[in-house]
């Protein structure tokens, strides 16, 4: 029986790798091509979804029959069940009224609602989909609320009443007041993540000006349906959002989690922004004879690369106030010549989200792999992520912390050349603007082994072109090749455009990698970009004419003029021989071989 794809990026690790497909093979896609052969309509919202579609084999429905089903949650808080064969619509259930669009929380109103923006999650034991949906009685940001959702896989029924998130609480300690969740300015675009009996909701915010917008992670008990437990990223400050460009939270083996936050304070005691969490959940239950113990999140380790003071030429420990750096005028100055330019100083380098690409687990070699904004990878070491403090920030320490990573740091989505340091002593060396361009990496690389080089990983970021590297059993990244195609061709410069290519993996085990890429023309922030698709083979590689690797295309929908939006954030999802491609014009493309 095929397996189940019950989660964004396929597995609790984020790795983006399924390795159970047979039929498309690099061999098979070079020779016979792909074909459209049918697409799943999306009604009610101009977008459609920004949920990556999930799939479960041979389910059990009202009408008795056993159907492969796919499920797509929609921006307009609609859930639809599709016969994943033949096309045909299952059902369809509503989870309440969606916001809006509105300048509010779209600057550029391409979102025609803001309903379910995460992917849900699936228990297939309990035959259950988890989904958040952002319900508001008139329709206004002012009032809307999230809402877990519990519905069954067979007709979409409610297995529970709706459970509204609104009021949750963290002690943080350290003499700090107790923290409440309050939906308005939050956002909820994180994949849903299940672990240990209890749905993980992560939040980040609308905007991040408010002193109230902070990160959260909310866990939701399964069996009783009731917040159990919940942890904000800041209590002392403010941001740490919990976003990952659609990327959820990863769990190991042991069920510790993994995030990483977006823009905020940090001080390792009350406050993680800019940085790799790891948290240990423990539900509530009997603590001993007659007691009883609360569910809760642990801190356990963490490892912090920056803050925003020190980004924006303020204090590296945080909270500083903002100085422009002589150094770095020097650095810019330096480059100048060579086309790398700086991007306005101040505030604008306050915005380098750590939190924008998530995690992914490599637990073979037990590595964390993240990278944000700076398009820079940090291998976390998950056994010892290194507890960063505010000292560790200075530069006569950040070396030393660097030192606790599991490799030193890399430049990931570009190489800007050995004039530039991955691992500054000064943070704000990094703040140029390479090319003109933006190098944002949005959503998580990709994980494989294969036989052809051991483990490998791939990325996509802004304005650059897809890239493959080998990864060590002592976590070291290296090189290997990149494409010749690049994302946002046609948007200005600078910056260039948003948000890079979102990719995936098929392999059958180590053998016949695929890695699959939905990539736009435009900015895909600031308009609705035309897409386009590609297939590549993921390990071998061609030759440049400097000799440098090359990924190979084997299947392109430019040259077959295909037309579709590019869906920002969403990535494709190959299952049984099948390709599903959400796009921005409300429809889910399901292509297989020609």
């Amino acid at each position: 029986m095929s397996f189940a794809v019950t989660t964004r990026s396929y597995d609790n690790a984020r790795t983006g790798a399924n390795t159970a497909e047979t039929e498309l093979t690099p061999a098979a896609i070079r020779g016979r091509g792909l074909k459209l052969l049918f697409s799943l309509a999306l009604p009610g919202d101009a977008r459609g979804c920004e949920a990556q579609p999930l799939i479960v084999p041979s389910v059990s429905t009202d009408e008795g029959a056993r159907r492969d089903v796919v499920y797509v949650a929609t921006m307009a808080n609609r859930v639809f069940a599709f016969d994943a064969g033949t096309g045909e619509q299952l059902w369809m259930v509503e989870l309440g009224t969606p916001v809006n669009g509105t300048t509010a929380i779209d600057a550029y109103l391409i979102n025609d609602h803001w309903g379910i923006l995460s992917t849900p999650v699936i228990d297939p034991v309990k035959e259950t989909l988890y989904a958040c949906a952002w319900v508001s009685p008139d329709g206004s940001a002012e009032k809307a609320q999230h809402f877990l959702h519990a519905i069954s896989l067979a007709d979409g029924a409610a297995v529970h009443p709706p459970l509204n998130l609104e009021g949750a609480t963290y002690d943080p300690g350290h003499g700090r007041p107790v923290q409440r969740f309050r939906s308005a300015q939050r956002k909820q675009r994180a994949a849903l993540l299940l672990v240990d009996g209890a749905v993980m909701v992560g939040f980040g915010t609308i905007a991040e000006t408010a002193s109230t917008a902070r990160g959260w992670l909310i866990a939701v008990e399964t069996a009783s349906f009731r917040i159990a437990a919940a942890w904000t990223a800041t209590a002392r400050g403010s941001g740490g959002g919990i976003w990952h460009s659609g990327g959820g939270p990863a769990a190991d083996k042991d069920g510790n989690i993994y995030i990483v936050t977006g823009n905020g304070e940090f001080d390792a005691a009350t406050d993680f922004g800019e940085s790799i969490v790891k948290l240990r959940y423990r539900a509530p239950g009997a603590a001993g004879p007659g007691s009883f113990q609360e569910g809760s999140f642990e801190v356990v380790d963490w490892w912090t690369p920056w803050t925003d003071d020190g980004r924006s030429g303020g204090n590296p420990e945080g909270e500083g106030d903002e100085a422009p750096l002589p150094s770095n005028v020097r650095k810019v100055a330096r480059l100048a010549a060579r086309g790398v330019l700086p991007m306005d100083m101040g505030d604008a380098w306050r915005d380098q989200d750590f939190g924008s690409g998530g995690p992914v687990l490599a637990e073979a070699v037990t590595a964390v792999l993240a990278a944000g904004k700076d398009g820079i990878l940090y291998t976390g070491n998950m056994q010892a992520l290194g507890r960063t403090q505010p000292a560790d920030l200075t530069p006569a320490a950040t070396a030393a912390n660097y030192a606790k990573l599991k490799a030193p740091p890399i430049f990931y989505t570009y190489y800007p050349g050995p004039q530039l340091s991955a691992a500054p002593s000064e943070i704000a060396g990094l703040n140029v603007l390479e090319e003109q361009r933006t190098h944002h990496l949005h959503g998580t690389p990709v994980l494989w082994r294969s036989a052809a080089h051991g483990w490998m990983h791939f990325c996509w970021g802004e304005n650059g072109n897809l890239r493959a590297w080998a990864l060590s059993d002592a976590g070291i990244s290296t090189y290997l090749a990149c494409s010749a195609e690049v994302a946002s061709p046609d948007a200005p410069v600078p910056p260039g455009g948003m948000p890079g290519g979102m990719i995936s993996l098929s392999a059958n085990g180590d053998q016949d990698g695929v890695v699959w890429a939905s990539v736009p023309y435009g900015d895909a922030n600031m308009e609705k970009s035309p897409g386009r698709f590609l297939a590549y083979d993921a390990a071998q590689f061609g030759k440049f004419s400097d000799g440098s690797g090359w990924i190979q295309p084997l299947w392109d929908s430019q040259q077959w003029n295909w037309e579709f939006l590019h869906n920002k954030f969403n990535r494709p999802v190959v299952w049984n021989g099948r390709v599903y491609l959400p796009t921005y014009d409300a429809r889910v493309l399901v292509l297989e071989l020609g």
